[in-house]
């Protein structure tokens, strides 16, 4: 296949994937993720290529330390989806096995949320409501950027549920009535009347992005002087599922209230940080 009939199909790919309802935010990673592709077969003075340079790629990618191998499998997920759609699933590659983490990584503690809850409603009140109804509700970023005034004023019927709308469907999620109230408090003295919760203030009509609440987040996490790994938006999530399996000794209801479909994923939050482990073992001797 030739470099040119890869760059030549990029827009007809996109078109398709609006057309499945991707988001835009996505769409700009597909396109970008399959441009790089190809700049690094320019880099290489290819005209054509063929799957030994795909491997290559990923080989390359591999030795390059800015890449986890979470972050190069996406790329051959999505590479691997052009190529289905180019009809060319001969080119297609195997992502690279990664040793399952029996622990997890970069959560914050209930002392550490506290600090960083602290800096956020000190230094930047979005970032505090933002952190707020991440660590009570368990919901995914996107999700809450999704959060509309009007969804938290439906919700009056059912004090304890939102209706949302995120990945091509409206769920109802669990949102806490007391929560519910406190946000629409703050809403009304920022005079965020309609639409978007966290409106975007560089963009009419729409939210913030993923990428801005993340550098809200980590500058507060700085500010608080907690280490800035566990200063990501996905970790208060985590937080509250590793504090709410001590409470709750049940599984499927644990699933539920994350929107879990494998209980798999639930598990992850009955397992110990890697500090954690390192102190059961400092602190274990034979009796």
């Amino acid at each position: 296949m030739t470099i040119e009939e890869l760059e030549n199909s990029i827009d007809n790919f996109m078109t398709d994937l609006r057309d499945s309802e991707i988001k835009q935010s996505s769409l700009q990673v597909y396109k970008a993720n399959i441009n790089q592709f190809i700049n690094y077969l320019k880099e290489q003075n290819k005209i054509d290529f063929n799957k030994n340079d795909y491997i290559n790629y990923r080989d390359y990618m591999k030795e390059n330390k800015k890449y986890e191998i979470t972050t190069i499998n996406k790329y051959i997920v999505i590479l691997n989806k052009y190529f289905s759609y180019l009809k060319h699933d001969d080119l297609k590659i195997k992502q690279l096995r990664q040793q399952k983490k029996h622990y997890l990584e970069n959560v914050p503690t209930v002392t550490d949320y506290k600090r960083i809850l602290r800096a956020a409603k000190k230094n930047d009140i979005i970032a505090y409501y933002f952190i707020l109804i991440a660590s009570y509700t368990g919901m995914r970023v996107s999700a809450i950027l999704e959060i509309t005034i009007e969804s938290l004023k439906e919700s009056k019927h059912n004090e304890d549920y939102i209706k949302i709308y995120s990945k091509g469907k409206y769920n109802e999620v669990p949102f806490p009535a007391w929560l519910r109230r406190e946000v629409l408090k703050y809403a009304k003295e920022k005079k965020i009347n309609k639409g978007y919760l966290f409106p975007s203030p560089y963009k009419k009509g729409k939210p913030y992005t993923r990428k801005t609440m993340w550098k809200k987040v980590h500058k507060v996490t700085g500010l608080a002087r907690i280490d800035l790994e566990k200063g990501h938006p996905h970790a208060f999530r985590h937080l509250l599922g590793k504090e709410i399996t001590k409470e709750i000794n049940d599984s499927q209801t644990i699933a539920d209230i994350f929107g879990h479909e494998s209980l798999k994923t639930t598990s992850q939050y009955q397992q110990k940080t890697k500090k954690e482990i390192s102190k059961i073992l400092n602190d274990f001797r034979f009796k």
